[in-house]
């Protein structure tokens, strides 16, 4: 089972990394080169395809920035940087290409988690203050209508 899981990641990376540089073509192109080589693996006719989807395709890039041999693809080995708050809930951070950024991606997170709760707890003190306050208010005007029945009833 193992050796087929392994075997399988290896075929995935071999994949990934023979990807290959085409600057200045576009998805369209790739589709054409695909269906010239298609009908040589296969019995049947292709199809012929349709203009409108090459219209479309010629708009967007054979390679997108960012994704040309993306590290998710190719890496030997990647870091999974996740955080579980207080409360049980999980947060994936990120997956990263060495332990450094992922321990960075969680200390980050971590300094603003802890900085979240002690921000509740000022609000929270705040808002026990307005309260007591309120509360001595209402006091306020309750002792002074007490002292008006008194004084209306001598």
């Amino acid at each position: 089972q193992r050796e087929e899981v392994e075997k399988d990641v290896e075929g995935l990376k071999k994949f990934f990394r023979s990807q290959k540089d085409m600057p200045g073509k576009t998805k369209a192109d790739i589709v054409k080169q695909i269906w010239k080589e298609l009908p040589k693996h296969m019995d049947t006719p292709v199809a012929p395809l349709d203009e409108e989807m090459l219209v479309d395709l010629a708009k967007e890039p054979a390679v997108i920035e960012g994704e040309f041999k993306h590290s998710w693809g190719t890496a030997e080995k990647l870091y999974k940087s996740e955080a579980i708050d207080s409360f049980g809930n999980r947060y994936l951070l990120g997956v990263f290409e060495n332990k450094a950024d992922a321990e960075k991606a969680f200390d980050s997170w971590n300094k603003e988690y802890e900085q979240a709760g002690k921000d509740v707890k000022e609000n929270l003190k705040n808002w026990a203050k307005q309260q007591e306050a309120e509360l001595a208010e209402e006091q306020d005007s309750v002792d002074r209508i007490r002292k008006a029945l008194e004084e209306a009833r001598r």
